[in-house]
């Protein structure tokens, strides 16, 4: 089975160690309890989690503006 854009990027990822920045962010303490949550149920990490959704998301907003027709 041909693999996805996104386990194509973490393959990517993980061959290539990008320099990494700090990110800091204010969360609502209860949406920090559902990630942590969610995150010991699959055993993987924040950061991963949270790489994860960005790559997710921008995918999506890409998607989504190649939609819209073009002048």
């Amino acid at each position: 089975m041909a693999d996805t854009k996104i386990e194509k990027m973490k393959k990517n990822q993980l061959q290539i160690k990008p320099k990494s920045k700090r990110l800091n962010i204010m969360l609502p303490e209860e949406l920090i309890k559902r990630v942590n949550t969610f995150c010991d149920e699959k055993e993987m990490t924040i950061q991963d989690f949270v790489t994860d959704a960005i790559i997710e998301k921008l995918e999506l907003s890409y998607k989504e503006r190649r939609k819209k027709p073009r002048l």
